[in-house]
């Protein structure tokens, strides 16, 4: 891991993220991108009837963003780690900027979003969690200082999953809790997701495991209901990304996790 990519809009939310990459870099000798999206498509002004004042207000605006992340990547106890303030300018916006830009891993903080906005709008996570090809740690609003020490997994068993990288950085106890969430509908025989279990973890060397199938009414409320049970500090989940008419009747079970969760998500993105 040698990338990782924190998106900001500069609020006291958005950079608690950065400690948390910040710990992150140290221990992988990792550059940190500090990105900030100016929602403003600016060409050249020659090419363009836009008056030359916006265009100053504009430019002046990018140059404060910039000075603000400078200052922000220079706290001291950032010292050590390479810090790269990035204001990027984007007709395609906040999400289609920030997977253009290459990264091993992305995190950022979030509030998450529950009822009409949730449905009319999501969460800037719930987007990049869509559109993301590579990694996403959440970190949320209540969540404390990050160095999870009992980490769930979430599992579907999708056989994709055993040729997938299992994480992308090293967690401090392993992680030993894997979760089947058996829904009303859910027509497989529990054998058979023990017994995919069982492969997964010889093809990921994983020995020392428990694996709970576990009842509810959907799968997301049942990883957070089990992680709850377990006082998990972190939950760490896979995602078959989807797009179109299929994204908008089926959802995403990742999506619907990061928007309530009240502890820091791990989404990894399987192809």
């Amino acid at each position: 891991m040698k990338r990782i990519l924190v998106p900001t809009d500069l609020s006291e939310l958005a950079n608690r993220a950065l400690p948390v990459a910040v710990r992150l870099a140290r221990q992988y000798d990792a550059d940190i991108f500090l990105v900030h999206y100016l929602p403003f498509a600016i060409v050249d002004p020659g090419l363009t009837e836009a008056p030359t004042a916006i265009t100053t207000y504009l430019n002046d605006r990018e140059e404060e963003v910039e000075a603000e992340l400078t200052q922000l990547a220079r706290h001291p106890d950032f010292q050590g780690v390479t810090i790269h303030p990035v204001v990027k300018r984007s007709d395609r916006g906040l999400f289609g900027m920030l997977i253009d830009q290459p990264a091993d891993l992305i995190v950022m903080a979030s509030h998450g979003s529950s009822g009409l906005e949730e449905w009319l709008f999501g969460s800037n996570a719930e987007h990049i969690v869509q559109q993301a090809h590579c990694p996403v740690l959440i970190i949320k609003e209540q969540s404390g200082p990050f160095d999870p020490t009992n980490a769930i997994c979430a599992i579907d068993a999708d056989d994709r999953l055993k040729s997938h990288p299992t994480w992308p950085f090293h967690l401090s106890d392993g992680v030993r809790q894997f979760v089947y969430v058996m829904t009303p509908t859910d027509g497989r025989v529990t054998d058979g997701i023990r017994q995919w279990m069982a492969e997964f973890a010889a093809t990921k060397q994983i020995t020392d495991y428990d694996l709970t199938i576990f009842a509810d009414s959907n799968v997301p409320d049942g990883i957070i209901h089990f992680a709850e049970s377990r006082g998990a500090d972190l939950i760490l989940l896979f995602t078959h990304q989807k797009s179109g008419l299929l994204h908008l009747v089926s959802g995403s079970v990742a999506e619907d996790v990061v928007n309530h969760a009240t502890i820091p998500v791990l989404v990894m993105p399987v192809a």
